[in-house]
């Protein structure tokens, strides 16, 4: 594996397996297809500042865990967006 940084260690996974990018589509814990899901359906799941807070959340459809773009969202949209402008 290439560098010892994460982004050359992932620059150096994607160029060599080149798996199709789908950012945001997948659980990070089971790998199950996310989906969008009404608030009510998560609430029980949620802590009451996040619930305040976000409105949108998906929902893996295998293990249920509930997601939302939380405050470390905009963090994690320039890193897909500048992995995908070297790798999309």
């Amino acid at each position: 594996m290439r560098g010892s940084a994460a982004t050359d260690q992932l620059d150096d996974v994607l160029d060599r397996f080149a798996p199709p990018l789908a950012p945001y589509t997948r659980c990070v814990t089971c790998g199950g297809q996310l989906e969008p899901v009404d608030v009510d359906d998560v609430a029980h799941l949620l802590q009451p500042g996040t619930l305040r807070t976000y409105r949108d959340f998906v929902r893996c459809a295998r293990c249920g865990r509930p997601y939302w773009h939380g405050a470390h969202g905009r963090r994690l949209d320039a890193l897909v967006e500048d992995v995908l402008g070297r790798h999309g």
